[in-house]
This record gives C-alpha cells, structure tokens and sequence, in this order.
C-alpha cells in the first residue's frame, strides 16, 4: 500500500513540473516548427521567404525603435 502511495506521490509531483514547464516546452516545439517551415518554404519559394522574412525583421526594427523612442520621451519628462 505503502509503494502506491509513493508512487501516487511521485505522478503528482512529475504532472505539477509538467505543469509548470509547459509553456517553455511548447515555445521550443511552435520555434522548432517555424524553423523547419521556413526552411521547407525557402526550398519552394525562396523569393517569397525572403521577402516575408525581410518584412518581418523591419516590423520588428521599427517597433524597437518606436519603443526606444517612447521610453525616452517618458524619460524627459520625469
């Protein structure tokens, strides 16, 4: 009786870590995902990728920029 006690225990404790690693788990498998698609895509299209790709990284340049310069008027200010 003793032994499924523990290992009651046991399965309680690995479903709780699973739990709480579950969003990192399923970050790494969506990133992994996207990985392999884009490789997949730039076997079939690579001037489409390439520009989706281009559009992506300045969307992304121009919201850092946009934020650096919010932060820094929020600066001035204090």
């Amino acid at each position: 009786m003793e032994f499924l006690l523990l290992w009651v225990d046991e399965l309680d404790d690995a479903i709780g870590a699973l739990r709480h690693l579950l969003p990192q788990i399923l970050g790494f498998l969506v990133a992994t995902a996207l990985f392999i698609a884009t490789g997949v895509a730039m076997l079939v299209a690579p001037q489409v990728t390439l520009l989706v790709a281009a559009l992506v990284f300045c969307a992304s340049a121009l919201e850092v920029a946009r934020r650096r310069r919010i932060r820094m008027a929020a600066r001035r200010e204090d």
